[in-house]
């Protein structure tokens, strides 16, 4: 099979972050593919010319298109930098991650970013991580979508062969209210996730919990997250002036350029 190369970055990248389970440490060593975040600030023309989608998302892979990613593959996607912060302010969980996720090349605004990723945090992130963790395991209980009615049943038969359910699945579902309640109790991930609950994680993703167990503790982490939207000490949501000033000044700064 064709082994596609990835182009350069463009040249108005301003952070490049790894992503996914072995940036967030919960992925099998030697067993996963390389995932890539970028963050690319639109032309003058692109942001009030003619074409109203600007920059739009680009996903770039060393996999041809419809051929699954595997050990060593490179999966990329590059947002706009106005797309980057509103799907960040807006809570979105994979996008959150980034702020603190390995960077693989930053210029001095990619560094400005991550050190404003505590303006992106506050309670409105909780539907987010909440509404993504039930669904998922919804689908783990066999009542919604892509579980067919079977219990533990998920997107990987060899894993539900050999465990009784879809463990990585399961781990990615528990992990987000990990972090979420991480990030609303201090503000920030720590990545690679540090022990016990990486730990716990990782169990998770060997086949080393039972279904039971692993549905019983995302029962718990879901009363948690509820519990902390009334919490006033947590701020109640992005800090908009702020994000939205950092990035009219960003655009500016790089079309002066």
């Amino acid at each position: 099979m064709t082994i596609l190369e990835i182009p350069a970055l463009p040249t108005s990248t301003i952070l490049l972050v790894e992503v996914g389970s072995t940036a967030h440490g919960t992925g099998i060593p030697g067993g996963e593919d390389h995932d890539e975040l970028g963050v690319v600030v639109e032309s003058r023309e692109q942001l009030v010319g003619l074409d109203k989608a600007g920059f739009r998302t680009v996903m770039q892979r060393t996999q041809p298109e419809g051929h699954p990613s595997g050990p060593g593959d490179i999966d990329r996607t590059l947002y706009s930098l106005r797309t980057f912060l509103r799907l960040a302010a807006s809570g979105n969980p994979s996008i959150l991650m980034s702020m603190w996720a390995p960077i693989e090349f930053a210029t001095p605004y990619g560094h400005e970013l991550r050190l404003m990723a505590e303006a992106f945090v506050g309670r409105h992130i909780i539907p987010r991580y909440r509404g993504y963790m039930q669904s998922q395991v919804q689908r783990m209980t066999g009542t919604r979508g892509g579980g067919h009615g079977r219990r533990g049943s998920g997107g990987r038969p060899e894993l539900v062969a050999k465990y009784g359910y879809d463990t990585k699945y399961a781990m990615h579902a528990a992990r987000l209210g990990l972090q979420c309640l991480e990030l609303l109790d201090t503000g920030r991930l720590q990545l690679p996730l540090q022990s016990p609950d990486g730990d716990w994680l990782r169990s998770v993703r060997r086949g080393e919990v039972s279904f039971d167990d692993w549905l019983n503790r995302t029962l718990e982490l879901d009363a948690a997250m509820a519990d902390r939207l009334d919490d006033e000490s947590i701020p109640a949501g992005p800090e908009h002036e702020r994000i939205t000033a950092w990035s009219v000044d960003t655009h500016q700064a790089m079309w002066s350029h």
